[in-house]
């Protein structure tokens, strides 16, 4: 990313200034990839689509792997959700569990997360919170998440959840992701604890939501008379939408499309736990059809899921690269593939598919910039718990 121009002799920059830079950043990134869809469109022309040979463009399937049918029964278990039922801690089980083989027990699992609102239930009453409010509920929520927390008339105690910095994004081992690793350990990321919340949000009443923004998710949340605020758990932070925005990789069309800085509904939230079956799945054995149609039903629920796309993109890539290898073609006789005109429509397909992601706004935040982000989530200017929430704050000391 460009470093922001100075404003000397003008103090710091204005949510507006910054505003203004991103999208002036914008804009230079549209013409980019307006050069770049040129370039793709001089290349289709020049390919010349002869009436010619038929080929198979499957790819090999994982069918007969050890644990690939777990994911198809996971599949059909999230299916029904589309229409009836669905359950934030239903769905993270039925995908986690696919990735787990079956191994795991949904009503131990349906126990702790019964128990752990049993505790906050009985918090609320402790500290004589108005149980019919929403931002009560979040606030106890919040602190849950960020504080040590204990029932004094039963001596329970709670600890806060920790960030796992070690492999945050699953590389080495998926199930870093998970929030049953989250509840053994005690240690999270990104995608871990904002799940756990909605769970623990879905079980004591709480309107909570799943919101998105480039390599990262956080929670969004109404107050009683209408006003959202952002619950950054990754620091356990109130962090606003300016924070965000000055990251400086969320482009507007992407605001305007709704794929970040957007409260998912139900759907859309099912839509995401399709993906996340296919991640889990690819990482597991790769890409095949089954993945095909998995992100083919999590597009058909919500056709602006960003993550679906990207990995439809992939898949996509993964089947152009696997065809024309079995052919002999490379960027050098590239134009063979005008041979086999269902080869032709792949390709194409594929450009197309790079040229919807481009649309809805997306930009991918390297690593490196990422890790600086999130560090800096801590660092920023807020409100205090009490300004913010304007409930009675609960005095107990960090262990």
């Amino acid at each position: 990313m460009a470093p922001m121009p100075s404003s000397v002799g003008l103090g710091a920059p204005t949510d507006q200034n910054r505003y203004t830079l991103q999208l002036a950043q914008y804009e230079a990134d549209k013409r980019a990839v307006a050069q770049m869809q040129a370039i793709k469109k001089q290349v289709e022309e020049d390919i010349d689509v002869q009436s010619g040979q038929r080929i198979d463009l499957s790819l090999p399937s994982f069918t007969n792997k050890k644990g690939s049918q777990h994911y198809r029964n996971a599949y059909a278990q999230l299916l029904p959700m589309q229409y009836a039922g669905f359950s934030s801690k239903r769905a993270t089980f039925i995908v986690e569990n696919a990735y787990y083989e079956d191994e795991k027990d949904y009503a131990q699992f349906e126990k702790t997360i019964k128990q752990t609102g049993d505790f906050l239930r009985e918090k609320m009453m402790e500290l004589h919170l108005d149980e019919n409010s929403n931002l009560a509920k979040n606030y106890l929520l919040f602190q849950f998440f960020a504080d040590t927390l204990e029932i004094k008339s039963k001596s329970i105690k709670h600890l806060p959840f920790e960030y796992d910095f070690d492999d945050f994004w699953g590389r080495k081992d998926w199930s870093k992701m998970f929030v049953q690793k989250l509840l053994i350990t005690g240690k999270g990321q990104c995608n871990s604890l904002p799940r756990l919340y909605l769970i623990l949000a879905e079980e004591i009443g709480a309107e909570a939501h799943l919101a998105l923004s480039p390599n990262h998710s956080y929670i969004k949340f109404p107050d009683d008379g209408g006003n959202w605020h952002n619950i950054e758990l990754t620091n356990n932070m109130l962090s606003t939408d300016a924070f965000i925005l000055n990251s400086g990789y969320v482009k507007a069309e992407a605001i305007q499309n709704k794929i970040y800085m957007h409260p998912l509904n139900d759907q859309e939230l099912l839509s995401n736990y399709f993906d996340q079956l296919a991640q889990g799945y690819i990482r597991k054995y790769g890409y095949d059809g089954f993945v095909e149609e998995v992100l083919d039903t999590a597009l058909e629920i919500d056709p602006r899921n960003i993550t679906a796309q990207l990995s439809k993109a992939n898949l996509q890539t993964v089947k152009l690269k696997y065809a024309t290898e079995r052919l002999g073609i490379t960027q050098e006789n590239f134009n063979e593939i005008g041979k086999y005109p269902e080869l032709v429509r792949l390709y194409r397909s594929v450009m197309a598919q790079y040229e919807t992601v481009d649309n809805l706004g997306y930009a991918e935040m390297p690593q490196e910039l990422y890790e600086k982000w999130l560090s800096s989530v801590g660092e920023q200017e807020q409100q205090q718990l009490d300004d913010s929430f304007k409930v009675k704050p609960i005095k107990q000391k960090r262990d």
